[in-house]
């Protein structure tokens, strides 16, 4: 009985003193995954974010109803989405940025684990309200970038853009040549031939070679685009990436190539920056301007050890990779597992922000709103003065290389009236607008290169706050405009001068018709490029102006302004004293002088040009053939007692 009552009584501590035993190694697990977790330096997270989440205390999956982590979202989702595609440097190995890997993906605000458990959203909707105003302003300054971002990496790689373009050039560049040019260039050839015949009577060989010579020019020019148009194109556009892909490589955004000497990696091959300049801009616009905005409004600043820590790692619970969101689509059913997984991220980081920095987790539940709004005003001003500069000069080299596809299909239609040389006008303003095309892709593309190495030096300078580098990359954005001037650019590539352009903005059809006129009359353009004859026209008679009073003029005859005038100057005074130097008979050439084009008509102020009484007596100069001594300057004028 003795031994019964004792093996009684030690089962009965032991089931009394077990339950604490257990308690207490409950107790003492969370420092033991607090240790685990401080394994992992700042680093170590921003390295590699995955392998140190594991490390951290897991929260159960059946917490996700009341606590409501976000849903990922998917790279090319949202207004920016519209923009969105992925790169093709995305799908190799070595370094990437933000963009590279997710897209436009994760840039919103969300509410989490909001006082009130699952009736979190009825008990307070002005955190729903203030939280919906910042995804505003993040979906505007998403988009802004998103626009930016694809223009450039199209800009810089036309061929990407104007692939589609070929049949169209290649279709409408042929059917052009056979149906206008190989038919009405022969009337044309025939109204060339006629009009040298025309000018062979002007004994004039300069300018009839000239007329033949750039008739057979354009022929030849016009008939070797129409035969290889896509080729044409594809050349221009080989020399101008190749000329921009050296300047974009220099000044560009630079590489993150790893070195041989620090790549732990098994294939080095992954140690190699394999992106373009255009995507590597990309990648760091969108970390500047999107990125860091969006961890003010999660974690409350963008600069802080929590955010260095988890930042990374939120962002990769809010967001689907290209490579997810490929799996995803192509696979439905693995959906639910990929959302699960990155919202038990999500909450398992939630939770160490909560026990490491309380301040940063109030951010993260949506309780500090008001700094969201903020936030989302700030990452719209950034991205509105970051596109500023950098859309225009992207807006300006795509229309520099859609204009040389234009020029391909255009040329055989301006062509046939261009091969007659007074009537080459409008060719003449393509070739001015191809010009001017290729200096703007020149220029543009070089501002653009340097504008962008510019603001990637600003935004990785730690020593500067937030607001001075939005200031800079505006202010350097400002004088990318005023040293390029894009506005005047654009009236440049209408082949005239962007000045008259402005002037003449309203009037466009009456210039239009002005120069059918001027084709018309197979007169030049521009008056005084070119001697064209004037046949049988008259000339107008040059009438010399004076303000002088026929009263104060001198005794001595006016010179004439001509050479023979003044071969012929009279040294002897008039027999009857009487001047009228009007009356000097003017000796008209005998030879045929080299035509002027005409000019406009003027209409002159009237003056006095000879006295109003009646002539009595006509005076007359006496020209000595052996006279060779210029009378000699008289110390002053002779004036009339009546005008003294």
């Amino acid at each position: 009985m003795t031994s019964f009552l004792l093996a009684l009584g030690v089962l009965a501590g032991v089931s009394l003193t077990w339950p604490l035993i257990g308690a207490e190694a409950a107790a003492a697990a969370p420092p033991a995954a607090q240790a685990r977790a401080d394994l992992c330096t700042t680093a170590e997270w921003q390295a590699d974010f995955r392998a140190c989440v594991l490390k951290l205390k897991q929260v159960s999956k059946a917490e996700i109803d009341c606590l409501k982590p976000p849903v990922p979202s998917a790279p090319d989702s949202g207004l920016a989405g519209w923009f969105a595609s992925r790169p093709d440097s995305s799908k190799l190995p070595g370094p990437k940025g933000i963009y590279s890997d997710y897209g436009y993906g994760g840039y919103s605000f969300n509410t989490y684990n909001v006082e009130g458990g699952c009736a979190s959203t009825i008990l307070h909707p002005d955190y729903k309200f203030t939280t919906t105003v910042a995804n505003g302003e993040l979906m505007i300054a998403t988009a802004v970038v998103g626009a930016s971002n694809a223009l450039r990496e199209r800009a810089w790689d036309p061929r990407s853009m104007w692939d589609w373009a070929d049949p169209l050039v290649e279709k409408a560049t042929k059917a052009v040549y056979q149906k206008v040019f190989s038919v009405f260039g022969i009337v044309t050839l025939c109204v060339v031939g006629l009009y040298l015949l025309w000018r062979s009577r002007q004994s004039d060989m300069s300018n009839a070679m000239t007329t033949a010579g750039w008739a057979l020019l354009v022929m030849v020019a016009v008939t070797a685009l129409a035969a290889w148009p896509v080729k044409s194109a594809n050349i221009a556009d080989g020399t101008l990436i190749t000329s921009l892909g050296v300047v974009h490589d220099a000044l560009g955004p630079a590489s993150k190539d790893i070195p041989t000497d620090k790549c732990v990696l098994p294939n080095p091959d992954a140690c190699v920056d394999k992106r373009p300049p255009a995507v590597r801009a990309s990648d760091t616009a969108t970390e500047s301007m999107l990125y860091r905005n969006w961890l003010r409004g999660v974690l409350g600043s963008a600069d802080s050890e929590t955010a260095k820590k988890y930042g990374r790692a939120l962002y990769d619970a809010k967001s689907l990779s290209w490579g997810e969101a490929e799996s995803v689509r192509s696979n439905p059913t693995t959906r639910d597992v990929v959302i699960g997984a990155k919202q038990q991220q999500w909450m398992t980081v939630a939770e160490q922000i909560k026990s490491e920095d309380p301040e940063a987790y109030e951010f993260l539940t949506g309780t500090r709103d008001m700094d969201r709004i903020g936030s989302g005003f700030i990452a719209v001003l950034a991205a509105v003065l970051f596109a500023m500069f950098d859309l225009t000069a992207s807006v300006l080299v795509l229309l520099g290389f859609l204009i040389f596809r234009w020029a391909v299909i255009a040329a055989p239609i301006l062509g046939t009236i261009g091969l007659l040389r007074p009537a080459s006008a409008g060719l003449r303003r393509l070739a001015n607008a191809v010009v001017a095309a290729v200096f703007n892709i020149a220029i543009f593309g070089t501002g653009a290169a340097i504008y962008l190495f510019a603001v990637d030096l600003i935004m990785s300078t730690p020593t500067l706050p937030g607001w001075l580098q939005v200031v800079l990359v505006w202010l350097c954005g400002v004088v990318g405009w005023l040293l390029l001037r894009p506005y005047r650019r654009i009236t440049q590539l209408g082949g005239k001068d962007s000045s008259e352009a402005v002037s003449s903005a309203g009037s466009w059809h009456r210039r239009f018709f002005r120069d059918m006129r001027t084709a018309a009359r197979l007169d030049v353009a521009e008056p005084g490029g070119t001697a064209e004859p004037v046949g049988g026209r008259r000339r107008s008679p040059t009438a010399e102006q004076t303000r002088l009073r026929p009263e104060a003029r001198r005794e001595d005859p006016a010179p004439v302004p001509t050479a023979a005038a003044e071969s012929r100057r009279a040294d002897a005074a008039r027999p009857d004293g009487r001047e009228r130097p009007d009356e000097a008979p003017a000796k008209e050439g005998s030879g045929r002088s080299r035509p002027v084009a005409p000019q406009p008509r003027r209409r002159q102020p009237a003056t006095w040009t000879e006295p109003d009484v009646p002539d009595e007596n006509p005076a007359f100069v006496v020209y000595r053939p052996g006279s060779t001594d210029r009378a000699p300057d008289r110390t002053g004028p002779r004036v009339r007692s009546e005008a003294r």
